[in-house]
């Protein structure tokens, strides 16, 4: 089941907060067997509904004050007459902040309504076109796409590498708990891309398909294990870098000799 973190709480990473060093696995967090690790989001999760409605500060447009859109939105109310108004106010404004106000007030409301298709082509606009600096959006978006279909798993790696790019912002416990879920993000969209071909391979095999599994192996084997130094060096939880660098790379040598590095 999809979780929403838009219109209820936002996400944050307390799962991936430090601890003192790799912890043993969980079996709430690491599901091994036949070469797939798959992650559990669900803490991650309750971090992003803390950031909704923040970014707002008091602006008025040609539609109305973004205040009084801003909470209309957030509970998906915003008339149809006023989303049109202010998609239109995004393409004829100047004001780059003002778009990206503009946007998020359509966001939320998109997202409170449960029309995730909407959501979708408003985030990729927004970063596209409006604003890429800001990490949490990007790490929402990423967020978002790690859970779609395997033809999405490239951009969720993108997105998360410009959040990454953008890290600084972030400082003490945060900062750790946001890197360590970015390189989360891209490992899982590496190794489910790699699943996804392998099994493409299995039904219909062909030169090029193998190749871009075995490509799609080694990008997750090498992200696996820069997730997994991150762990080291900072004190997070090791167990699920480990175990998805031990099956990405057929062998331990590879991931045990990791070193650390907090990042």
């Amino acid at each position: 089941m999809r979780r929403w973190w838009f219109a209820v709480p936002a996400l944050a990473l307390a799962a991936c907060g430090p601890k003192n060093g790799a912890t043993g696995p969980s079996s709430k967090d690491v599901q091994f067997a036949g070469g797939f690790v798959d992650f559990d989001f669900s803490e991650e999760q309750a971090a992003l509904d803390e950031m909704t409605g923040a970014e707002i500060d008091d602006n008025d447009t040609e539609c109305g004050d973004l205040v009084g859109f801003e909470t209309t939105a957030l509970m998906g109310e915003l008339k149809r007459d006023d989303v049109r108004c202010l998609d239109d106010a995004i393409r004829t404004s100047d004001r780059q902040t003002q778009k990206g106000k503009i946007s998020r007030v359509l966001l939320n409301d998109a997202w409170a309504r449960g029309e995730e298709h909407r959501w979708e082509a408003l985030a990729r606009r927004h970063l596209m076109e409006i604003d890429r600096s800001d990490p949490d959006m990007c790490y929402r978006f990423a967020y978002y796409l790690i859970d779609r279909g395997p033809e999405k798993m490239d951009e969720a790696q993108k997105w998360a590498q410009v959040a990454l790019d953008n890290r600084r912002v972030w400082e003490g416990d945060l900062y750790v708990k946001r890197v360590y879920a970015l390189m989360k993000i891209k490992t899982l969209a590496a190794q489910k891309k790699w699943t996804w071909l392998e099994s493409e391979y299995a039904r219909k095999p062909s030169e090029d398909l193998s190749k871009q599994a075995t490509e799609a192996r080694n990008d997750t084997k090498t992200l696996a294990r820069e997730w997994l130094e991150y762990a080291l060096g900072s004190g997070t939880d090791a167990t699920a870098p480990l175990e998805i660098c031990r099956s990405a790379a057929g062998t331990g040598d590879y991931c045990e000799g990791a070193g650390a590095g907090g990042g």
